[in-house]
């Protein structure tokens, strides 16, 4: 959780014309934990937070930036189940498992939004969900997709022909 909370501290919040979807579709809460809310400064636990889906659906920088926090959540969760042997924040466990697993994630969200930093410890957290997968709910489609992350995130941080 800290190498995430770190990687994302030095991303600012997408301007608020681009996070219009949160007016809409989830509500006033999410609304005032996400809109002019730095993703470092996201409340996880707040009732906004987590009513809000919104990883595949803002603005391919917006979803970049407020990735951050999920990771940490799904994170924190894994922590409170271990301790209470059940998981807890399924909607938002389930969401953001989706988003990092789906196809177009990494080329249209993940890669050409975050710096290096970011896209190391996405891989960090992605190479946990897929050795804790069962804890995290995770079927075999995702975790091939959690997989062909973890490749990516190896080209991008390891491209061809360095040492």
């Amino acid at each position: 959780m800290a190498e995430v909370k770190t990687a994302w501290a030095g991303l600012d919040a997408p301007p608020p014309a681009d996070m219009a979807i949160m007016n809409w579709e989830y509500g006033e809460d999410a609304v005032v934990a996400f809109v002019g809310v730095r993703p470092v400064d996201v409340d996880i636990d707040s009732a906004g937070f987590r009513v809000a889906t919104p990883l595949l659906e803002l603005p391919a920088h917006a979803a970049a930036a407020y990735l951050g926090p999920y990771l940490v959540s799904i994170l924190r969760g894994f922590q409170i189940q271990e301790e209470v042997g059940f998981p807890i924040e399924i909607k938002t466990l389930s969401h953001t498992i989706y988003a990092l697993a789906s196809p177009g994630f990494w080329t249209d969200i993940a890669s050409p939004h975050l710096n290096d930093a970011c896209v190391s410890a996405l891989g960090r957290v992605a190479r946990f969900v897929i050795e804790h997968g069962d804890a995290f709910l995770v079927s075999k489609e995702e975790t091939r997709g959690l997989e062909r992350l973890v490749r990516s995130v190896d080209r991008r941080l390891k491209p061809s022909g360095s040492h």
